[in-house]
């Protein structure tokens, strides 16, 4: 079982992905599934990688 990423290691992960044009888009798919899973909206003003750290932290899926 692959220990769980921290805080910091996903939002350093999810911060180089925006860097580039593809990784922009992957990180817009996966904020639209997980409001896909969950109805929650982002909320305005808020990037996607909030979104999504907000999201994985309250499933449980990184620590911190």
């Amino acid at each position: 079982m692959t220990p769980k990423k921290t805080l910091q290691e996903r939002e350093k992960e999810l911060r180089l992905l925006v860097a580039t044009p593809a990784g922009r888009k992957a990180v817009q798919e996966l904020a639209s599934r997980y409001f896909a899973a969950t109805g929650k909206l982002k909320p305005a003003g808020r990037s996607a990688v909030t979104y999504i750290l907000v999201h994985e932290r309250n499933q449980g899926l990184i620590s911190g």
